[in-house]
């Protein structure tokens, strides 16, 4: 962590110099994707958390090893798509049938004493309709279209990817409401006790989801889209 940092640097630049950092703040309930922007001390304040605190926390932490992940800001925008595809992309779409195959079967041995999980399998179900169409336009529109600009040499202008990621931006925040709301439902993923193997199995792939998909958001919001509009 780099100790010139403090409570006025932006919470999304804590995520990129060191990615340990976006499980504190999942803990804390700090948004560092759609809500990059924000300072750590505003972030806080929100949260009703002492900024010195958290700062302090974040700064105990040991970045991760080389090969945990890559350094994103030397890899250029085609490099970056392509990053993003393999690790979050191909993440969700392995997960995503496990997770709703899991619902179905916790729903069905616990669905009358947690009626709560009827919202959450709904919750799940809308985020995943959103996301894999997402995802679609991003592999065969979005990223294809950088890779294409890219290829044409140095000083590409990149503003013909202005509107898709325009759009992008638009899905990200819905993203992020309804995993917000399946948080909310599952009151923070804290299995009930009465809860089976299956039922706290559930509660952590959808834990980790939400970790995986803040991250992937906020590769793609502070990090890709940056590069392309840097004047943004």
């Amino acid at each position: 962590m780099k100790t010139q940092w403090g409570i006025q640097t932006s919470v999304a630049e804590f995520v990129k110099n060191n990615v340990l950092c976006a499980e504190t703040f999942e803990e804390l309930s700090i948004d560092f994707c759609c809500g990059g922007e924000s300072t750590l001390e505003k972030a806080c304040q929100e949260k009703g958390l002492e900024p010195k605190q958290v700062l302090g926390r974040l700064m105990q932490l040991q970045s991760p090893s080389q090969d945990s992940d890559v350094d994103l800001e030397v890899l250029n925008p085609g490099e970056l798509t392509l990053h993003i595809e393999s690790k979050h992309h191909e993440y969700l779409k392995k997960v995503f049938p496990r997770i709703s195959d899991l619902l179905e079967k916790v729903l069905a041995a616990h669905g009358e004493r947690h009626p709560e999980l009827k919202s959450v399998q709904k919750a799940y179900s809308h985020l995943r309709e959103d996301l894999e169409p997402h995802l679609m336009k991003e592999e065969r529109v979005l990223f294809p279209l950088i890779r294409q600009l890219e290829s044409q040499g140095l000083g590409t202008d990149m503003t013909a990817t202005e509107g898709p990621v325009r759009v992008m931006l638009m899905e990200h925040d819905s993203a992020g409401e309804l995993l917000k709301q399946i948080r909310d439902l599952t009151e923070n993923f804290k299995t009930p006790e009465d809860g089976c193997q299956s039922f706290n199995l559930l509660y952590e792939e959808l834990r980790l989801l939400e970790l995986d998909t803040h991250l992937h958001i906020h590769k793609e919001n502070n990090i890709l889209f940056k590069k392309l509009m840097p004047s943004n």
